[in-house]
C-alpha cells in the first residue's frame, strides 16, 4: 500500500510538471528606446535631435502585442543670417549672425504591434495614435552679434522669439527587426513617423530612427 503511494504521488508530480516546448512566454513586456528624431512643422523643418522613451506592454499572442509608450525628445536646428546695423549718416551695414531654433516635444502613444516569422530575428511592423505636446520653438541668436563700435542694428533684428506651444492627436507607425539575444531580451532597431495635428499651428511630422531595448 504504500509502495502504491508513492507511485501514485510521482505519477502526479510527472503530470503537473510542463512539457518541453509548452511553456508560455511572459505576457507582460517593458522596453526602452533612444532614437534620433528629425521634426517639420509644415513646410518649415524645425531641427532634429535626439528622444528617449520607455513603454510596458501585453503580449496577445506569440506574434501580436498592444503596448502604451511615453517618451521625449528635443529638436535643434541653425541657421545663418544676417541683422542689419545702421551708421549715424544711416548708412547700412550687414552684421551676420546664427540663430538656433530648438523645442521640446513629449509623447503619449498606445500602438498595436506584430511580428513575422519564428526565427531569432523578426520583423515586425507597428500602428497607432495618442497625443504631443509641444511647448514651442524658441527662435533667437546664438551669442549676441558682434556689432561694430558706432553702428546700431536695426529694431528687431536678432531678437529672441518665443513660439506657441502646441498639442494634439497623432498617428504613429513604423516597422523594425526584433533581435533575440537572450531569453527574455531582446533589441530593435527601428524607424517610424508620427503625424500631429496641430491645429491653426500646422501639422507636425517627426520621423525616428533608433534602438529599443526590450525585456519579457
Amino acid at each position: 500500500m504504500k509502495r502504491i503511494g508513492v507511485v501514485l504521488v510521482m505519477t502526479l508530480g510527472m503530470l503537473a510538471m510542463p512539457r518541453p516546448g509548452s511553456a508560455q512566454p511572459p505576457r507582460w513586456m517593458l522596453a526602452g528606446a533612444i532614437d534620433y528624431t528629425r521634426l517639420t512643422e509644415d513646410e518649415s523643418f524645425l531641427g532634429a535631435g535626439v528622444g528617449a522613451s520607455g513603454s510596458v506592454g501585453w503580449r496577445l499572442t506569440e506574434a501580436t502585442g498592444i503596448e502604451v509608450e511615453a517618451g521625449l525628445t528635443r529638436h535643434v536646428r541653425d541657421l545663418h543670417f544676417v541683422a542689419v546695423a545702421h551708421d549715424g549718416g544711416g548708412r547700412i551695414q550687414p552684421v551676420p549672425y546664427t540663430e538656433r531654433w530648438q523645442g521640446t516635444a513629449t509623447f503619449l502613444t498606445a500602438s498595436l504591434s506584430h511580428s513575422f516569422g519564428s526565427g531569432r530575428a523578426r520583423p515586425m511592423l507597428w500602428g497607432g495614435g495618442g497625443f504631443m505636446w509641444h511647448g514651442g520653438t524658441r527662435r533667437g541668436p546664438v551669442a549676441a552679434p558682434q556689432v561694430p563700435a558706432g553702428l546700431v542694428l536695426q529694431p528687431g533684428d536678432a531678437q529672441t522669439r518665443e513660439g506657441a506651444g502646441s498639442r494634439g492627436l497623432a498617428a504613429d507607425g513604423g516597422f523594425g527587426v526584433d533581435v533575440r539575444v537572450a531569453r527574455r531580451l531582446t533589441l530593435r532597431p527601428f524607424a517610424g513617423l508620427r503625424v500631429v495635428n496641430t491645429g491653426e499651428v500646422g501639422p507636425k511630422y517627426i520621423v525616428r530612427t533608433g534602438i529599443r531595448v526590450g525585456f519579457q
